[in-house]
């Protein structure tokens, strides 16, 4: 057999969160040199996936797009030093605190409300988030 070099992205566990795993390949590749030179040119390149999504035609298409979507939005976060799978988290316990307290001022009519008065209802939560934070 011949000696080839082993990966840089040897040893990635293929069982962690997507999220984590995509850190951990990018910031593999990035020790060895493979990163952009800036986070403008990693915004650029969110842009530009954005657009791949936006204009994918058929379903495997826009799937594959949104997984490049989600894998630069991961390299944007690490070159802010944010891990994606903690700032997911926060977020989703930030989406859910806000609507159960929705539910709560809207009471058990909450379904048969109309989207514009959910969503009024939504602001009237993140405010009086917003007001305590303050």
């Amino acid at each position: 057999g011949q000696n080839r070099p082993v990966s840089a992205l040897a040893g990635v566990a293929t069982a962690l969160p997507a999220l984590m795993r995509a850190e951990k390949l990018q910031s593999r590749a990035a020790r060895v040199g493979f990163d952009w030179p800036d986070i403008a040119s990693v915004r650029a390149k969110v842009t530009e996936e954005l657009a791949e999504f936006d204009t994918a035609d058929g379903d495997a298409h826009r799937r594959e797009e949104a997984g490049d979507l989600l894998f630069v939005i991961v390299n944007l976060l690490r070159r802010h030093g944010i891990d994606a799978e903690d700032a997911l988290r926060a977020g989703n316990a930030k989406f859910e605190r806000r609507f159960h307290a929705m539910e709560a001022l809207a009471g058990p009519d909450f379904p048969a409300l109309p989207l514009a008065e959910q969503d009024a209802l939504w602001n009237r939560v993140k405010a009086a988030e917003r007001a305590l934070q303050r």
